[in-house]
């Protein structure tokens, strides 16, 4: 059974050339049969056909070969084979070409999955600490209960906040409707909600620069700058500042966040806008998630803007 069925591909993959062949071989036993008197054609019919056979052998046995080649190259990648065609050379080379392809994306992926499932063990970490410091000053009330309660609560708001915001980032483009707003404004605005981190770590902002006005959207530019700053703030000594410059001009506007923290490392700083990329600093610290900031600033509609850092 699978000898015929590899006969019949074998036929079906040269018909074009049996036909022509068997054209061949009828016009010139025409042109014989005219030229000479009482000529045979059963012996030249018969020595065409068994070349033939012979040909259609040949083919069936390099078929055979390139499918088992091909169920081979099908089903992993570097696979060894040995083309005998220039056509059999090309398919394995697109064959191997699209499982690089499609390695690098499962690489891609799963490395995302990966960074995903690594930040929600983080997030649930993290909110586990401030239920555990909730349900303490409960047991044991004192003056300062409500405020630990009230801090707790806001890094739960936080963190749930930050889980949401990955599962957003696959729909951003959706999502994105720019406006024009005044950077100086939400950047003031955003700094506001961040004065109790700027307490709590004993770092200073500072705002300088005029009304400039922009567009962008609104929540995700300040979800941006509040990531940034988040960040700004966390790696700033006691008694640093935080300053945020606006630059106003007339094809662009630039705001410059910087703080005088402990820096980037030469070597990490072309992958600061890699999602989930840890960082020499980051994983000395065990800051988990902290280029996290970066790297979720990098959304698809912001890509081709410039960024220092």
């Amino acid at each position: 059974m699978h000898l015929i069925r590899l006969l019949c591909q074998t036929i079906d993959s040269e018909r074009k050339g049996i036909i022509f062949y068997l054209a061949n071989t009828a016009v010139l036993l025409l042109i014989f049969n005219l030229t000479f008197t009482g000529g045979i054609i059963v012996y030249p019919t018969l020595i065409s056909l068994i070349i033939l056979a012979a040909y259609l052998i040949l083919k069936a046995v390099m078929m055979h070969s390139f499918l088992h080649n091909l169920a081979g190259a099908r089903h992993s990648r570097g696979y060894e084979s040995y083309p005998e065609t220039c056509k059999e050379v090309f398919v394995f080379e697109a064959i191997e070409e699209i499982h690089a392809h499609y390695n690098e994306r499962i690489m891609a992926l799963n490395e995302k999955l990966e960074g995903r499932n690594s930040m929600f063990s983080s997030f649930i970490h993290n909110m586990k600490t401030s239920l555990a410091v909730i349900e303490l000053a409960c047991a044991q009330p004192s003056t300062d209960t409500l405020g630990d309660i009230a801090l707790e609560n806001e890094k739960l708001k936080r963190n749930l906040e930050q889980a949401l915001n990955i599962l957003r980032l696959d729909e951003f483009s959706n999502d994105y409707v720019p406006e024009r707003v005044d950077l100086q404004a939400l950047v003031s605005k955003v700094i506001n909600e961040k004065k109790r981190d700027f307490i709590y770590a004993g770092v200073f902002p500072k705002l300088c620069g005029e009304s400039a006005y922009v567009y962008t959207d609104k929540k995700w530019c300040a979800y941006i700058l509040e990531q940034i700053i988040a960040n700004a703030i966390k790696y700033s000594p006691s008694g640093k500042n935080v300053y945020a410059d606006i630059i106003p001009g007339e094809k662009r506007t630039v705001l410059t966040i910087r703080d005088e923290g402990i820096g980037i490392e030469a070597e990490d700083i072309p992958r600061v806008f890699e999602l989930f990329f840890t960082g020499k600093n980051g994983r000395c610290r065990r800051c988990f998630g902290d280029f996290f900031r970066f790297g979720i600033c990098q959304l698809p509609k912001l890509q081709e803007q410039r960024r220092r850092v």
